[in-house]
């Protein structure tokens, strides 16, 4: 079982840490694919675990690890199982992990639906009436523009 900490990573990794200190932490990845984002930038992600985990760059040097995403149902919130679950189960199984805030932001019909907590800097995906992962999020400053990285990540 591994943890996921809302606004700070899944051990062995936090947000915020440089390309160098994830290979140092978990080894090289298992694969590696560099994709567009919706603003024309670039995406690079890491995949480790077998795909079960994935970190996301901005496809730029020194950039920093800007979200994870969990895919494995023995990665817990808050020491609560919520990857799995059944769509009825998420609204408690959150408030279980001490998720209050949770919200319905989107549906894209055949592909899933995204449930979001903004105080918690989370994301869960749902496909065919299940939970299928979670994605990690920093803190931003007031403007929403500058990620809060965890202290230590330097």
């Amino acid at each position: 079982m591994a943890d996921a900490t809302p606004y700070f990573g899944i051990a062995p990794f936090v947000l915020g840490m440089s390309r160098d200190l994830v290979r140092a932490a978990a080894g090289k990845p298992d694969s590696v694919e560099t994709s567009s984002d919706d603003d024309g930038g670039a995406v690079e992600t890491w995949f480790y675990q077998g795909g079960e985990i994935e970190l996301e760059f901005e496809a730029v040097p020194d950039s920093k690890l800007e979200s994870i995403t969990a895919w494995s149902a023995d990665t817990t919130v808050n020491g609560v199982a919520i990857i799995g679950c059944e769509l009825a189960d998420l609204p408690r199984l959150a408030r279980e992990a001490d998720i209050h805030d949770l919200e319905f932001t989107d549906d894209f019909a055949e592909s899933g639906q995204c449930f979001q907590s903004e105080q918690h800097g989370l994301m869960f995906w749902v496909a065919k009436g299940k939970v299928v992962n979670l994605t990690i999020f920093p803190r931003f400053d007031d403007s929403g523009e500058e990620p809060q990285w965890p202290a230590g990540d330097e």
